[in-house]
């Protein structure tokens, strides 16, 4: 197959080089976002959830710190009864 891409096809607004293999990484990306389009707010949705699930696991470890503090601090007296 000959070669798609040339080198000087594109005219970039920004003036980055048009050679070959930025127009391939261009390619590429385009392919990449196309096929997943909704990438981005997964990952930032996932971002959130994983913040948001942090916070409530410290908060759960501390509360359970809190409630059961007594019951480690207790102390169990075995009078021989039995």
């Amino acid at each position: 197959m000959p070669q798609q891409l040339f080198d000087g096809m594109v005219d970039y607004a920004d003036g980055t080089p048009a050679t070959a293999s930025q127009m391939a990484k261009d390619v590429t990306s385009f392919l990449a976002w196309a096929s997943e389009p909704e990438l981005d707010e997964r990952k930032l949705m996932g971002f959130k959830s994983i913040l948001l699930l942090s916070t409530l696991f410290v908060f759960a470890l501390y509360i359970k710190k809190l409630k059961f503090s007594y019951l480690k601090s207790r102390k169990i007296v075995w009078t021989g009864k039995d």
